[in-house]
């Protein structure tokens, strides 16, 4: 490697600070229909699909029509792939799921039905049958 000289580096910062913003402005090359604008949209609050038809008052076989469809065209297999992909490329920032209090649920603990100390074990004979081989 060889080391830069001092004015070459200058405003480089500022160019490439530049060109992210030209970047993010950009929109996604991927041609959608207002409908589908709108369920992505939905989707990237990570809603599933019965809340996207609700909030957007769509049967939800369509929603998943248009989820379907999305997933073609953003080329990934699945929801969160596709939520990532289109956060990418239009620069939007991923809501990160957090588990509140009230979503933690634990299963009960069972009772052990076992007393402590030794207990009586009965032996069951099996019958016997004779081998094929």
């Amino acid at each position: 490697m060889v080391q830069a000289e001092d004015g070459v580096l200058e405003g480089l910062k500022e160019k490439a600070d530049k060109l992210l913003e030209a970047g993010k402005s950009i929109s996604s090359q991927v041609k959608m229909t207002r409908r589908e604008e709108e369920v992505l949209s939905e989707l990237m609050k990570l809603l599933g699909n019965k809340e996207i038809a609700a909030n957007l008052k769509l049967a939800e076989r369509t929603v998943k029509f248009h989820i379907s469809s999305l997933l073609a065209k953003f080329r990934v297999r699945g929801r969160m792939e596709l939520v990532r992909e289109a956060a990418r490329q239009t620069g939007a920032a991923v809501p990160i799921p957090m588990l509140t209090q009230e979503a933690r649920t634990f299963a009960p603990v069972a009772k052990n039905n076992y007393s402590e100390g030794p207990q009586e074990v009965l032996v069951v004979p099996l019958a016997k049958r004779p081998c094929l081989a």
